[in-house]
Order: structure tokens, then C-alpha cells, then sequence
């Protein structure tokens, strides 16, 4: 194609997502899919799936299916100012020849609530293949290690005219049938690497090395190594070439190939001196992709509830038992979400439009119905310079910012490992009348030391011409070997307050042993001038809507103070681990406790003290079986006992997750909770559901799930002013949820 032409359609490919996202941003956005973005990354000589949150997480661990193709990644949310009311979602990462298409599916625990915090992964890859989970670089992320396939995220080969060649290439002879199944698979690997490396084509050529140098030590293992370093050579990565020759001569010190590849590492510069390579590496050739996927699902519920009073004496009058059933279908309604990602790359740029919208339609009540865009973004990324520029609605990338905006964020890497970054924008969500816009800036640093990273930032918000949040923070990050840990806080320099201390970490001890914890103090809601609105003021007649309202009759440094006095600040701290017990079996258990601090309240506002709820614990403990009569089934048993200064209970769950063939998945559930309150008596819970997913081709699926629950309430008994006992109100509800939809991806 004649370059002019090809520029003429790139620049009409770009001009009508960079115009969208110019006018985006009239819809109240609200957090509905928690999972934001998921890419590949390359770290070395593994490729990495980086899925990426909208509100901080914990990662706790991980169950894999003996397939090797599949893998259920759990977490929690982290306290957030939203509440939590998340649908399920997914992304697709597209692969190619060497890297597996993967599909990561975000959904609620199953035998959880829609509100619960703990939250799972399902994560589909295209075939088999070597792999890990991990918590990310921060407390928005999870990672997929993808074992030794860092090069097919793409590092451009720099070809030579002729290879770099020493001695005769040495191709073992085709497997007898006396050969090992060990040499006879790594002598076929050798022999399709040779004839790539022969034919220049030195990616294709690494791609069958590394999984024969994954096999156990065998006759090809010799000359796998020697040509890994040739391949990497000629590709022109000299770095990765002196890497693997130095290992080359470790493993076999003596011989002629020995010598030879000790003279070509010697016109090598030393490995720790060899050039940093740019942080965006450049991709072989121009590539464009568009993925996404359109969903619908149906959701309905019925409930049916049965009040009964027990018969007792009132002053000395017998009172019958009253009996009353109320049924109700409480939910009707149809979910829409259009998912849209396109990107283009070439060997100077990387850039990405993504669109994403929901709408929902309450059938029941109208006037519920509602459009969600969560976001509407173009991202360019110089892989020359090392420069990104990202202008539409968009999630939270940290630097302070706190809410989904509408905005721009810029970033420029001014040194290898380090980077600055620039924001400004508007909160998607409306706060009454008010009028709120952010600006704010941060430094990236990758590489502190060989261990830790981190970065800090500044962030101004003006809510109606006054500074609604004046924050610095940043976080910390420590790596090192099995262990990962990150800390992070943000401190209100105008109101004098912290809003977030929190230190979390993932150390993975051994092969069979994790543990993680978590140590978690913050505001709730966020400290911000906007919190004043919602406190009633005995000077005006209405609630006021604007800041200005607030400042005709209060001064702002009274605001702030209230502001400060009646956020209450949450306490959390969480330890857990699991152990592999044995090929099948492995064993979690579980921690936390949390409490909420007491408010003085505000006699002027007529807003009363608020006590501390004290310390609310609970400890869980899990039996985890996998692959028990297939290749893809998982098995959690779990016992669950939490408390709080008023009430205690019990959970014991059964949940299961099996794949019959390549189109179904089930994924059945039992539970049972018990629980005894001083306040509100004691209840029962039984619910039993299953979902399921099929999967009509590889790009369309239907999904169902059915849910049903029955709960015996009996209240706490009382006495009346005569001293009568007063049995409590014995309540059963059963109640009936369940969606059905199906889900197109492309």
C-alpha cells in the first residue's frame, strides 16, 4: 500500500474515536463493572496479563485446574466510597501464534450477594500452558505469568543479513523407538528451531527452544541453549544473547562449541553493563485489532414472606396469633453492556479507543431505568519517545485521583524507569448542584532499587471555587523473590487529616505455602469539602444543594471542622494463607477483624453522638479440592464464624465449579447461615443456586443462574410497660432470584 494512502486511512481510523471522547461525558457514570482493562505486558522472559481494577484489592489466592487451561483467581475489595453492587463482566485478551487468546471473567463469589466484597476470576486460556497468579505492582491489579513467553509480546527481530554462525548446526537424528518420549519431543522442538534459525526467522526459532528448555535435561539440551543465544543475537537483542551464553558456558564450561561461544560473549559488553531497553518495546509490523462484546441479561426476583405473632397474655387479655403473607415480584429488569476496544501498533505507536456502556431497564419501575458510560477514551502511547497521552472518560490510574473522570491524563518517561505524570479533569458522578473539577501531578519510579518502586503525587479538587481535597500521597512497592508488598497513604494538607494508610502484602513462602495480610486504616466517605452538604443546617429551610448556600450563613473553617468530626475513620486488618496438601487437596484459613471509630456528633446540627461498632471479627477456614473426576473441576468447602460486640454467626458453604467438555460449565452451591443478635433475634438461612455457562461457538455464550432462599426470623422478645412478655415476631421468607442472558464476543 503507497504510504500516503495508508496515512490517510490511519488518520480517518483516529479521527472519530479522538472526537467522541472529545464530547463524552454527559451520563452519570456509577461503578457497575469492576474490572477495568486487561493487557499484556512483557517482564523479561515471561509474558504478563495484567487485569486492572477501578477500586483497590487484595489478591488471596488462586485454584488451577489440572488442564492447565483454566484458573479462578479470588480477592477482595478494599473499602471504597461506592457501594458495592457489581455485575459480572469480562475481557479478552487476543493472542497470536505463540500466545494463548485468554478470556478473564469478573463475577461475585459464588454462594455471595451482589454487595459481598469477595469476588472471584475465572480465567479461560486458549491452550495449555505453564502459568502463575499474583498480586500486581499496586492495589489495583492482578497478574497471569505466562512462563518464557515474553517474546511473543512482541519485540521487533532486527534481522541480519547472514546469521551469526560458529560451527556446523548439530540436528539429532529422528527418535528411534529406543529414544526416551523426553528426547523424541525436544528432538522435534530442535529441529523446527534449527530451520527458522537457518531460514532468519529468529522469533519462530526461540518459540521452539523455550519449550524444550522447559523439559527435563536430554540429548538436544546442548545445542537448545547454544542456538537460544545465536537466535537472541541475530535478532539483535545483545543483552538477552550474553544473558544466555553466559548460562550456555555455566552448564557446559568445556568443549568446541564452548570456545566458540566464549569468544563471541568476549565481543559482548558485560551483562551489567549492557543498554537498558526501552520501557515500550516496538512491535514487528503494524497490527490492528478490534475486540469486544454485547451482552443482555435478563434479571428477575420474587419473594414471599410469612409474619407470625405467637399468642400471649397483655394484661391478662389472650391476644391470637396473627398470621399475614405478603409475595411480591421485586425485580424485573434487563441489562444491556456494549464493550468496544480497538487498537493500533506499529513500530513508533500504540494507540487504543475504548468505549464501554451499560443500560438498564427496570420493567418494574421506569424512572429506575438508567444509562451507564463507564468509559469513552482514546490512549496514544510514543514508543519512541516514551510519551502517552489518554483524553476521554476513564478510570482511576492513581496519582491521588479517586473517581471515575472525564479528563485528561498525560505521562512522559524522562529517564530509563522513571516517569511523570500530569491529570486534570471532572468527577463522573454529580454531587447535588455542585460544580467539582481536579487537577494534580505524580512521579513513577520503576526501579528505586532492585527491589522497590514507587511513586507520589499531588492532587488539588475544587468543589464551587473552594478546595474541596488538597491531598499529597503515594505508595510503595517491594518485590522480592516470593514476596510482594505495597503501602500506601494520602493526607489531606488543608483539612490536616489522614485519608488512607494501608499496607498490604502477598508472600508466596514455597511451591505449596502463601500467606497474605492486610492492615487497612481510612476516612469513610473521603475527606472532602462536598461531605458538608449532606449534614442538615438549622439556618436554612432546604437542603442546600451548592457550597455558596453553606457559606452565606457558616464560615468555611466551621465546614471543614465538621467535615473532619463526623467522618468516621474504618479500621481493617485481614491474614490468611493456603497450603497444598497434596496434588489434589489443598487447605486456606482466614482472619479479619474491623472496626468503625465512634462520631461526637454535632449538637448545633442536631446530629447526635454515634458509638463504635467495636470490633467485628471473623475467621473462615477452607478445604479445596481440584480435579477430583476431571481435568477442570474445583471444590470449596468452607466454615465460617464471625461476631461483633452484639451478635455472632455461622456459615458453612459448598461450592463447585466443573466443565463438561468444552461448551459447559456448572457451577452448583449450598449454604447455610446461622445467626443470634441481642438486637434482632435469631435467624436461619438456607439457599441453594447453581449457574451455568454454554457455550454456543467460541465467540457466543448463554449464562443462567437460579438462586433460592428460605430465612426463619424469630425477634427478640420484649416487655411492655405492664411487664407482659412479649414473644419476638417469627418471620419465614423465601425468595426466588434469577437471570438469564447471553453474551456475543468479537
Amino acid at each position: 500500500m503507497p504510504r500516503a494512502t495508508k496515512m490517510t486511512m490511519t488518520r480517518q481510523f483516529l479521527l472519530t474515536p479522538i472526537a467522541a471522547c472529545l464530547f463524552a461525558g454527559f451520563a452519570t457514570s456509577v461503578h457497575a463493572q469492576f474490572m477495568d482493562e486487561v493487557e499484556w505486558k512483557q517482564e523479561g522472559k515471561d509474558a504478563i496479563a495484567v487485569i486492572e481494577f477501578i477500586s483497590p484489592i487484595q489478591y488471596t489466592r488462586s485454584i488451577s485446574a489440572r488442564a492447565s487451561d483454566l484458573v479462578q483467581a479470588f480477592y477482595t475489595v478494599l473499602p471504597t466510597r461506592d457501594v458495592i453492587n457489581l455485575d459480572a463482566s469480562e475481557r479478552r485478551l487476543v493472542g497470536n501464534a505463540d500466545l494463548p487468546s485468554i478470556i478473564v471473567r469478573d463475577e461475585t463469589d459464588i454462594g455471595k450477594t451482589k454487595a459481598d466484597t469477595h469476588r472471584r476470576l475465572i480465567v479461560r486460556f486458549g491452550k495449555p500452558l505453564r502459568f502463575k497468579v499474583r498480586m500486581g505492582p499496586d492495589d489495583h491489579t492482578i497478574e497471569i505469568v505466562l512462563f518464557d513467553l515474553g517474546d511473543a509480546v512482541a519485540t521487533a527481530p532486527v534481522k541480519s543479513t547472514k546469521p551469526f554462525e560458529h560451527a556446523p548446526a548439530v540436528v539429532p537424528a529422528p527418535a528411534t523407538p529406543e529414544d526416551t518420549s523426553t528426547d523424541a519431543q525436544a528432538a522435534t522442538l530442535l529441529a523446527a528451531a534449527q530451520s527458522a534459525f537457518d531460514g532468519g526467522n529468529y522469533d519462530a526459532a526461540t518459540a521452539s527452544i523455550n519449550p524444550l528448555l522447559n523439559l527435563p535435561p536430554n540429548k538436544s539440551s546442548r545445542r537448545a541453549h547454544e542456538l537460544a543465544g545465536l537466535a537472541r543475537l541475530n535478532a539483535g537483542d545483545r543483552a538477552r544473547a550474553a544473558q544466555e551464553f553466559e548460562l550456555f558456558l555455566k552448564l557446559y564450561p568445556d568443549g568446541q562449541d564452548s570456545d566458540a561461544v566464549r569468544q563471541l560473549l568476549a565481543s559482548l559488553p558485560p551483562v551489567g553493563q549492557q543498554p537498558v531497553q526501552d520501557t515500550f518495546p516496538s512491535v514487528a509490523g503494524t497490527t490492528s485489532v478490534t475486540s469486544g462484546s454485547l451482552s443482555s441479561i435478563y434479571y428477575g426476583g420474587k419473594s414471599d414472606t410469612r409474619t407470625l405473632m405467637e399468642n400471649y397474655i397483655d394484661n391478662g387479655i389472650p391476644v391470637p396469633r396473627s398470621d399475614t403473607t405478603l409475595s411480591n415480584t421485586d425485580q424485573k429488569q434487563v441489562q444491556t453492556h456494549v464493550d468496544l476496544n480497538w487498537r493500533f501498533r506499529d513500530t513508533e505507536k500504540d494507540m487504543r479507543f475504548v468505549f464501554r456502556d451499560a443500560f438498564t431497564d427496570d420493567i418494574l419501575n421506569n424512572s429506575k431505568s438508567r444509562e451507564r458510560l463507564t468509559a469513552l477514551y482514546f490512549d496514544y502511547k510514543s514508543l519512541q519517545l516514551g510519551g502517552n497521552l489518554r483524553i476521554g472518560r476513564q478510570s482511576p490510574t492513581g496519582g491521588g485521583v479517586l473517581y471515575r473522570f472525564d479528563g485528561i491524563q498525560a505521562g512522559y518517561v524522562f529517564k530509563p524507569k522513571w516517569k511523570v505524570n500530569a491529570v486534570v479533569g471532572k468527577p463522573t458522578d454529580y454531587l447535588l448542584d455542585t460544580r467539582r473539577s481536579f487537577y494534580g501531578a505524580s512521579v513513577d519510579a520503576q526501579a528505586l532499587t532492585q527491589e522497590l518502586s514507587g511513586s507520589a503525587y499531588l492532587i488539588e479538587q475544587v468543589i464551587d471555587s473552594e478546595t474541596d481535597r488538597s491531598a499529597w500521597g503515594g505508595d510503595l512497592r517491594y518485590f522480592k523473590g516470593g514476596l510482594t508488598a505495597s503501602g500506601q497513604l494520602d493526607y489531606d494538607r488543608v483539612l490536616h487529616a489522614l485519608n488512607i494508610a494501608s499496607v498490604q502484602s502477598t508472600w508466596q513462602m514455597s511451591e505449596a505455602t502463601s500467606f497474605n495480610t492486610l492492615l487497612d486504616r481510612r476516612t469513610t466517605p473521603v475527606l472532602s469539602l462536598g461531605n458538608a452538604l449532606f449534614f442538615p443546617d438549622p439556618a436554612l429551610t432546604v437542603q442546600a444543594q451548592r457550597i455558596q448556600e453553606l457559606l452565606g450563613t457558616t464560615p468555611i473553617d466551621t465546614l471543614r471542622e465538621r467535615v473532619k468530626t463526623l467522618n468516621a475513620y474504618q479500621t481493617q486488618f485481614r491474614a490468611g494463607g493456603t497450603h497444598t496438601l497434596t496434588a489434589n487437596w489443598q487447605t486456606g484459613a482466614d482472619f479479619s477483624l474491623s472496626s468503625t471509630d465512634a462520631i461526637p456528633g454535632v449538637p448545633s446540627l442536631g446530629i447526635l453522638p454515634q458509638a463504635s461498632t467495636g470490633n467485628r471479627w471473623g475467621v473462615s477456614t477452607q478445604l479445596i479440592g481440584t480435579n477430583l473426576y476431571s481435568g477442570r473441576d474445583t471444590h470449596v468447602f468452607n466454615v465460617s464464624l464471625m461476631g461483633g460486640p452484639t451478635d455472632h454467626g455461622t456459615l458453612l458453604s459448598y461450592n463447585n465449579l466443573s466443565s463438561l467438555g468444552e461448551q459447559w460449565q456448572l457451577e452448583p452451591s449450598v449454604k447455610y447461615y446461622t445467626q443470634s443478635s441481642t438486637t434482632s433475634g435469631d435467624s436461619n438461612t438456607k439457599t441453594v443456586g447453581i449457574r451455568g455457562i454454554y457455550r454456543l461457538r467460541h465467540q457466543i455464550s448463554l449464562e443462567s443462574e437460579l438462586t433460592y432462599e428460605k430465612n426463619d426470623t424469630t425477634g427478640v422478645t420484649t416487655t411492655n410497660i405492664l411487664g407482659a412478655t412479649i414473644p419476638g415476631i417469627v418471620t419465614s421468607a423465601t425468595r426466588t432470584n434469577y437471570y438469564l442472558g447471553a453474551r456475543y464476543e468479537f
